[in-house]
Parts: structure tokens; sequence; C-alpha cells
């Protein structure tokens, strides 16, 4: 009886480590900023430990680790974080899967160039961290969103790139460029993929802009916002060297808030896209120039 009754505290003692261990959620680091989002949905199933800065004047939020640069994160500050999970863009940051493979530290590399990649890869990392359904609905609901919004008719369409001393086109290649093209804009770039220096952004030059004939304008800045838009406006004045597209873009000029425009916005996708058919729905209306 002894023997059995042994056995039986033996396996109830195991049961009750591994509920225990089932039930503590998953140490994430992360260097996309929306995944961070993502999860405060499910913090039964994970917690994020580190992530990196939305821009380069705000500190990260909620006790989590700063990593700083989501280009180049400290990794002595990511083994301070001891997590379970590395989260990180498959383009981006393959180029460092070792140096963030820290110990026995898992590395989750998800696409993010795309609508579809985001959301598969945001159900992935559901999968990893035992909410799988959560962020599936979550994703499912994103589509949806997404499909109700789309413009009946196409807007010819530039995107926009600016850092400082330099402009891009946003091709389909990009996130914003993919979402747009979801939402029936006509991406008037015509960006060629051998000319990319980063993916998804193709340098502008004044002989490419005086071929371009967008209704609506957007303008996405990145480092010093107000200089930037300075520098755009000198060019885009009259006698600029693009002074052609500011007369094209009956529809507007307009500066995307870097709140949903600086990087994916992930499962703020719908927002973003509703800004952008706000900004469309005018354009319409008033047609070609």
């Amino acid at each position: 009886m002894r023997v059995v009754l042994c056995a039986l505290v033996l396996i109830l003692a195991g049961a009750a480590s591994a509920a225990a261990e089932e039930a503590t959620p998953t140490r994430v680091a992360t260097l996309l900023p929306w995944i961070e989002d993502a999860l405060a949905q499910v913090p039964e199933h994970a917690i994020v430990v580190a992530t990196v800065r939305r821009d380069l004047h705000t500190p990260v939020a909620g006790g989590a680790i700063d990593l700083g640069n989501p280009h180049s994160p400290s990794f002595e500050r990511l083994a301070q974080a001891r997590p379970d999970l590395v989260v990180a863009d498959a383009t981006l940051h393959a180029p460092l899967r070792a140096k963030l493979a820290i110990g026995e530290t898992e590395v989750l590399l998800i696409p993010t160039s795309s609508v579809t990649g985001t959301l598969e890869g945001l159900v992935e990392v559901g999968r990893r961290v035992g909410a799988e359904a959560e962020l599936t609905q979550a994703a499912a609901s994103v589509r949806r969103a997404l499909d109700g919004l789309a413009l009946e008719d196409p807007v010819p369409t530039l995107a926009l790139f600016g850092a400082p001393g330099s402009f891009f086109a946003v091709t389909e290649r990009a996130w914003l460029g993919d979402l747009l093209a979801h939402l029936n804009f006509e991406n008037v770039s015509r960006g060629d993929p051998t000319q990319e220096r980063f993916p998804g952004l193709v340098p502008l030059n004044d002989e490419l802009v005086a071929t371009l004939r967008p209704r609506v304008v957007l303008l996405v800045t990145h480092g010093d916002p107000e200089r930037i838009q300075e520098a755009f406006r000198s060019r885009v004045a009259r006698g600029g060297p693009w002074q052609s597209m500011h007369e094209s873009a009956s529809g507007g000029i307009h500066v995307l808030s870097p709140r949903f425009f600086a990087t994916n916005p992930g499962l703020a996708l719908p927002a973003a896209a509703r800004r952008l058919v706000e900004i469309a729905r005018p354009a319409v209306s008033a047609g070609p120039p």
C-alpha cells in the first residue's frame, strides 16, 4: 500500500509540476514593436521581457529591457533579459540570427514585408507561445477589416520614404506598398528591384520623378521630420526639380503619422488603412488634374 501511495504522490507531483510549467508565460524578446502589442493581448501566454524602441526618442515602456535600435540591438541587454524566444524580421535580422540565439534561446524570424506575411508571422508567434487560437482570431479580424476598406476605383499614388539626404519610392515589396495594393491604390513608382538599397525602397532621381504622375503623394519620414519635410517642399515647389509631382497631385501631398507608418503596425494595420482611405477618397471624387 505504501508503494502505491508513494507512486501516486509522485504522479500527482509530476502532473502539478507540468501544469505549473505550462502555465508559466513564455519570456519573449522582440525586435518588432508590433509583436509586443499583439502579445499584450495574451499575457497569460507570453510576457515581453525585452524590446526595441519605436523611435529614437521614446524609451520602451512596461518594464521591458530596452534593446535600443532595431537595426543594431544590444546583445548584452538581450542576454540580461533571458528570453525563451526571440522574434525578429526575416529579412532585416537574418544576418543577426546567430547573435540573437543566446545560449539555447529559440529565434523566430517572421516575414513582415507584406500583409499576408505579417499575419502569418503573427499566427506562428501565437503557435510558439501557446496562443495560436487567440492570435489566429486576431489575424482573421485584421483581414476582414482590410477587405472591407478597399477602394472601388484605383488611385494613382506615389509613396515616399524620406531619410536625411535621400528620398526613396516605396514599392509593393515593402509592407506599406503591399498594403496600398490591398486597398486598390495604383502604385506609380515602377521601382526596379535591382536598384533597391533597402528591401522595397528604390532611390528617386529627377529623371524618374519627371515620368511619374501621381494623383496622391504619401510621405513617411525617418530621422528629423521637419528637416526632411522642408527638403521635400523645396523639391516640389515651383521651379524645383520635382515641380511636376506637385502639379499632378490633385489629391494632395500628405505626410503620414509615424505612429502607424514609421514601421509595420501589425494588428493596427486597419487603422493605418483607414487613414490611407480617408486621404484617397477626396482624390477619387476630384478625379485627375
